[in-house]
């Protein structure tokens, strides 16, 4: 460690000791004062700043692990329809008749028409002119940059207010609401409304969890795959009785869940099922072949090898998709099972996007100038019509009223 004589820097100590390539004013940041201004202006920047970060660096992963399709996009396989599809129901039973007996009378199947309303998700964000001013000439956050972190902001509320929202005891009925269906209610079942209760412990009404024209209390045969415990609260998350969900789900749907769904639920639940998983695999000391492998770190990759950490991104082969703002029917999240392969060429469960999303800029710059909208504003509006679509609800599955 080296010491200074008064009137001394570190600059005057390299001088001495002639290290001639280190530049002498090297050390002038460091001794610079920092400015304080209390004006509002001198704010903004500080202000942002703090609020994006906290808004931005949150996940909307359950948003992202949907499907994604364009229904305006003629690239589609299968049949595509704009908001409605038929579903079949009550297969044709076993018909038997003796020898010389008469044909049995032909038996139909049932046509169920599902309509869903196209919802509305939107962001307008609103600049004054003088803040562009600021940020034209001081360290301020500018329109343009404030509009692109908006629309990122979007996704996030649509997984955090809509996907991932739980419905409550008398929650405004599907017809009447405008966000885009909560996965609560996607995935559901009559039973489930008929018998259990909803985050806040209460008994749902009827009609609570309906979807789209999808009426719970008599349209059972969309029911998902439900398990719930009813009004005596939360059960232990156990090997036994996820194993055990699973393997009733997968001889209920006509997904393999084990290869073709995922699971979504909240990150105090992903622990959990990591640490299940690690038991599993340490009774069975199993290590497949594709956990050998290198992984990337920026432009680099690592050795090739296993991991070594105990910590576990899949349960039996399905991926554990994690997310702050999970839906908790109990003390934790509950874990929702989601297709992720199609059906007669479309996917099973998606957002489906009705029209192209739309953008409209007014102000400094813009197409539409202040005399268009009679304000010094910079205003934007991004508009996006969508909803979650279920096309097969007995490919969809909810294991609910989890305790740690």
């Amino acid at each position: 460690m080296h010491s200074y004589a008064a009137g001394n820097s570190p600059g005057r100590f390299l001088e001495s000791n002639k290290l001639n390539d280190v530049p002498m004013d090297w050390d002038e940041g460091l001794l610079q004062r920092a400015q304080y201004d209390s004006s509002t202006a001198a704010h903004v920047n500080a202000i942002y700043t703090a609020t994006l970060y906290a808004q931005y660096n949150q996940e909307h992963s359950w948003y992202n692990a949907l499907s994604q399709v364009d229904r305006f996009s003629a690239s589609l396989e299968g049949p595509v329809t704009a908001k409605a599809f038929r579903a079949a129901t009550n297969p044709v039973d076993l018909q038997t008749h003796s020898e010389g007996g008469s044909v049995s009378s032909g038996t139909t199947f049932g046509v169920e028409e599902v309509e869903f309303d196209p919802k509305r998700s939107e962001t307008v964000a609103e600049v004054s002119d003088l803040q562009e001013i600021y940020a034209a000439i001081e360290d301020a956050v500018g329109f343009e940059e404030f509009w692109q972190l908006q629309q990122e902001q979007l996704d996030l509320a649509i997984d955090r207010d809509g996907i991932a929202d739980a419905v409550v005891q008398g929650d405004t009925a599907y017809d009447s609401t405008d966000t885009i269906t909560s996965l609560d209610r996607a995935i559901a079942s009559s039973d489930e409304e008929a018998n259990a209760t909803d985050p806040n412990g209460n008994a749902y009404n009827a009609g609570d969890l309906d979807y789209g024209s999808v009426e719970r209390a008599t349209d059972t045969w969309a029911d998902s795959f439900v398990d719930h415990n009813g009004a005596s609260g939360p059960r232990q998350l156990t090997n036994d009785l996820f194993s055990s969900f699973l393997n009733s789900m997968n001889e209920f749907a006509d997904v393999d869940v084990y290869s073709d769904a995922a699971i979504l639920t909240g990150h105090d639940t992903a622990g959990i099922l990591s640490d299940l998983a690690a038991e599993r695999n340490n009774v069975r000391n199993v290590i497949s072949m594709d956990q050998n492998r290198t992984e990337s770190v920026g432009d680099a990759s690592t050795i090739r090898g296993v991991s070594g950490t105990a910590r576990h991104r899949d349960y039996d082969g399905i991926p554990i998709i994690g997310n702050q703002h999970a839906i908790k029917h109990g003390d934790i999240s509950s874990i929702f099972i989601v297709p992720t392969d199609t059906i007669r060429g479309q996917p099973r469960l998606s957002i489906e996007q009705f029209t192209e999303p739309y953008t409209e800029t007014a102000g400094r710059g813009q197409t539409q100038g202040y005399l268009a909208t009679g304000e010094y504003r910079e205003q934007a509006l991004m508009l996006m019509h969508h909803e979650v679509v279920n096309r097969d609800f007995a490919s969809a599955g909810l294991l609910r009223d989890l305790a740690e």
